[in-house]
């Protein structure tokens, strides 16, 4: 008898692969200890120009919006979760490139992005807090989008503010989002951990069959 070939394991998708790691909380730490990075960065480089705080805004939002896609590509979230992954990576993917083109680099025009991107963004942090973050950790994602909410209005009232107040504000908001965005991951990471494992169900035991005895026939006999 022939033994039909088993076949080999097929290599995950990189659909699953990308799910794989959205999943994971260390994006959220990745992507807070990026922006605290610059925000001390900002904060501590009062000589920065326009151009350069447009180029550091500009690839912070970059960064954001790939991880946000890559957060999209998990199925934690669900559908809603995904939506609003999918249009707060497009924002900031847009706002970035927006920022790194020379002919907007001017306190104004960037002003006025830092503002939108920030109101718009904030609104869609606060929902996704309300939405998909469950526990701790979504007080965590709700007060970095409220940060996002009002700095961004701050700005967006007062567009015409000098470079300094815009380099302040933009360092201290990028310093406490990315507070915020760390509070998020390791808390997240932390309620997966202690989240037990659900176990299999046991085999239900199948009762022993029972052998009935039965009296022999006694034989036939002979016709006289």
């Amino acid at each position: 008898m022939s033994v039909a070939p088993t076949a080999a394991p097929e290599p995950a998708p990189v659909v699953d692969r990308l799910a794989q790691v959205g999943r994971s909380p260390r994006l959220l730490v990745v992507e807070g200890l990026l922006g605290a990075l610059l925000g001390v960065l900002v904060l501590t480089w009062p000589e920065a120009t326009v151009g350069v705080l447009a180029w550091l805004f500009g690839i912070q939002l970059i960064v954001t919006g790939i991880l946000q896609f890559g957060s999209a590509a998990s199925d934690v979230a669900g559908t809603g979760g995904r939506v609003l992954s999918c249009v707060l990576g497009t924002l900031s993917l847009l706002a970035g490139l927006l920022c790194l083109r020379t002919p907007l680099q001017t306190a104004l025009v960037l002003g006025l992005l830092i503002g939108i991107t920030w109101v718009v963004g904030g609104v869609i942090r606060i929902v996704q807090g309300i939405v998909v973050t469950h526990g701790t950790a979504r007080w965590w994602r709700i007060a970095g989008g409220v940060l996002w909410v009002i700095a961004g209005g701050l700005v967006l009232v007062y567009p015409g503010a000098s470079l300094v107040a815009l380099a302040s504000i933009l360092g201290i908001v990028l310093l406490l989002e990315g507070a915020c965005l760390v509070a998020v991951g390791l808390t997240t990471r932390r309620s997966r951990a202690l989240t037990p494992v659900a176990s299999e169900p046991p085999h239900p035991v199948e009762p022993p069959h029972q052998v009935t005895s039965v009296p022999p026939v006694p034989p036939a006999r002979a016709a006289l």
